[in-house]
């Protein structure tokens, strides 16, 4: 048996593979204050015999939440004699507006109080121009210990070419200061570029110690009730992990849950036979959108949170502060304006009785009667619409509650729309061409809208689609990817058989220290490449390990062409790194299950719908069984979400028992 628990900003959900392969679900409110806590009220409310448990897979926004807030440990940097200021400094370039009159930059996560220099020099090439004295590190250094620095960042000065300082440096610390955490740039982010590998190795030191202090005390409640098994976390790119990699390898987690969200939309389009989709979840805080043109999702070696830049592989998505817990308010000029502020779990939106005040989209959604108080969650935890109307009323804007409710939802179906087309559009891609598929608390009540906007005309709600980024953690393979910096010219050698090995003897002992079998994983290798004078590289594999100049030159040509709609063959070309990726594919079978509600009634009410009072059809959802089908205005509900059809679309159950949303020609 397994089960995937993913937390988020308002509900944590729980799905639990049985040992006959069928699934089990189950769904409780977050506990922002205590955050383990909600993932053992999700296991002992769904009554799951953890010992019986064979994998707990977990994904969480632990290391998130703790940069977001900046409430991480107390983190020190060391680095080369001169670059003190690296972080400060930064790149210059303005995140999210460069007209900002009164950009600030975005906080570097250490004090530079905290940052300390040690002489030393390492050149471009990896000599050692100036050997390093551990005495008089040691003595630049402890007084940062002594005055409460509890983890600390190495990162020298092309310590990526050769690691040999940072190595001698963090093994003397190690020593010398056991109770200090201590992460070197060369484990956690190997590449050039030294404000970017400093940044990524400073974020790990100031999370690290925190997510690994979570997992803890995770693990030491799930044993507590009986759970003998491995521990598996949810990262960025897609993959799990074992959890024992969890501190040294935080900013693996950064997009775990949203990452998790794609891995199960991958699942359930595969076995629907859809090819191309557009993947949209929302939920309590944000949506999270992402592409997957053959059901490959687009994989970025860099990811940036709150402005800045993180170098780990992750699923390549564009978020927006767009979630049913998302704040209206009206701005300097008047307008209207939905997020990114969101009410969260606590108080939550001010229908859940809670303690909020301010009006948010789920207020805006039970105005407008596409959210049946008595119904919400199953029945499990009424709405109160009273105070969701008195929330929206505090709202200074024209019009009635009714007509403000649809402004909102107009508003944040806009915002979804303008994230799918960030995805897609803006790369080249016709969204037309391509199944949206919705999840998420919100993501069936909004996704046909946003279909709707961008030119869509199919839209799939998976099962259960409340809890899918819980599904995706059952469903996903193991992986872990390593890098190895190179920086040279394209040649034949650049991914010759020696190189290949020593990419795979990196990704043994990166097995090795997880505990992985030698046979239960394979290794695909591949290399990042530019043409020389480019800012960015691109990640191509070989499918064959070895390759020659020409064929990664056509590999990359490829995919250049693809993004960029050209490619320039007369260019000379670069290798940046070489990456190993391991991959153990998971093997468990999944059925989930077909609820069938026989008898159930359908019921007349009325909805406000696009600026126009409606008549829809209210049904659940199990009472669609598969091959039926039924034209909107409806709404169709269940336990973990609600499917919103709107005139002129059409939801049919397919066999698998997933819905299909089709506009009407």
């Amino acid at each position: 048996m397994q089960v995937g628990v993913e937390i988020g900003g308002t509900f944590t959900d729980l799905v639990w593979l049985q040992e006959d392969g069928t699934v089990a679900t189950g769904k409780v409110p977050s506990t922002p204050g205590n955050i383990h806590q909600a993932v053992l009220d999700a296991v002992r409310t769904a009554s799951v015999p953890l010992a019986k448990v064979d994998q707990f897979s977990h994904g969480s926004t632990v290391a998130t939440n703790a940069l977001l807030t900046r409430r991480g440990s107390s983190t020190g940097l060391v680095t080369t004699l001169g670059f003190r200021d690296v972080v400060e400094i930064g790149t210059h370039d303005r995140v999210g507006n460069i007209y900002t009159a009164f950009y600030r930059k975005p906080k570097a996560p250490v004090l530079r109080r905290n940052v300390c220099e040690v002489d030393e020099r390492i050149n471009a090439s990896g000599k050692v121009t100036q050997p390093l004295d551990l005495d008089a590190a040691w003595a630049t250094i402890r007084p940062m210990i002594e005055q409460g620095v509890s983890s600390l960042a190495i990162c020298l000065l092309n310590a990526y070419r050769n690691p040999e300082h940072e190595a001698r440096l963090a093994a003397m610390l190690r020593e010398r200061a056991p109770e200090l955490e201590v992460f070197a740039s060369h484990e956690v982010s190997p590449e050039f570029r030294e404000y970017e590998r400093t940044v990524t190795t400073t974020v790990n030191a100031f999370v690290g110690p925190v997510v690994k202090g979570y997992v803890d005390r995770l693990a030491a409640g799930l044993a507590s009730d009986g759970y003998k098994g491995a521990l598996r976390l949810m990262q960025s790119n897609g993959g799990i992990m074992p959890a024992a990699a969890a501190g040294s390898n935080a900013v693996r987690m950064l997009l775990s849950g949203p990452a998790a969200g794609v891995r199960a939309a991958i699942w359930f389009a595969r076995r629907n036979d859809i090819q191309d989709i557009l993947t949209l979840d929302m939920g309590g805080t944000s949506t999270d959108v992402a592409v997957a043109p053959k059901l490959e999702p687009r994989i970025v070696s860099e990811l940036t949170v709150d402005g800045l830049p993180i170098r780990t592989t992750a699923v390549d998505m564009a978020t927006v502060g767009a979630g049913g817990g998302s704040i209206a308010s009206i701005d300097a000029g008047g307008f209207l304006n939905v997020g990114p502020a969101s009410a969260g779990a606590v108080p939550g939106p001010a229908c859940y009785d809670r303690g909020g005040k301010l009006p948010t989209v789920t207020d805006a959604q039970v105005i407008a009667g596409l959210l049946r108080p008595a119904r919400f969650f199953g029945g499990r935890m009424a709405l109160r619409a009273d105070l969701a109307t008195e929330a929206l009323e505090s709202l200074q804007l024209p019009g009635t509650v009714g007509e403000k409710a649809d402004a909102i939802l107009r508003m944040v179906n806009s915002n979804m729309a303008a994230a799918v087309r960030l995805v897609s559009t803006s790369r080249g891609i016709d969204p037309r061409d391509f199944t949206l598929l919705a999840y998420g608390g919100g993501g069936p009540v909004h996704g046909a809208m946003v279909a709707d906007e961008v030119g869509m005309g199919r839209v799939l709600i998976p099962w259960s689609p409340g809890i899918s980024s819980a599904f995706g953690l059952l469903v996903a393979d193991l992986i872990v990817d390593v890098v190895r910096a190179k920086m040279e010219p394209l040649s034949d050698v650049s991914l010759d058989d020696e190189s290949v090995a020593q990419v795979k003897a990196l990704c043994t002992a990166e097995a090795d220290k997880l505990d992985l079998p030698p046979d239960s994983y394979t290794v695909d290798v591949g290399a990042d490449l530019r043409y020389t004078g480019q800012g960015f590289e691109i990640t191509v594999w070989s499918a064959h390990g070895a390759a020659t100049a020409t064929q990664l030159r056509e590999l990359f040509e490829a995919e250049h062409a693809r993004r960029y709609g050209y490619a320039r063959s007369s260019l000379s070309m670069q290798v940046v790194n070489l990456r190993g990726r391991i991959v153990r594919k998971n093997a468990a079978q999944l059925t989930t299950p077909v609820a069938a509600a026989s008898g159930a009634e359908r019921e007349m009410q009325d909805i406000v719908f696009a600026g126009e009072t409606r008549s829809a059809i209210f049904m659940p959802r199990a009472a669609l069984a598969p091959g039926q089908s039924i034209a909107g205005p409806a709404v169709l509900e269940e336990n973990t979400s609600t499917v919103v059809v709107p005139p002129t679309w059409t939801a049919t159950c397919l066999p698998s028992g997933d819905l299909m949303l089709e506009k009407s020609a």
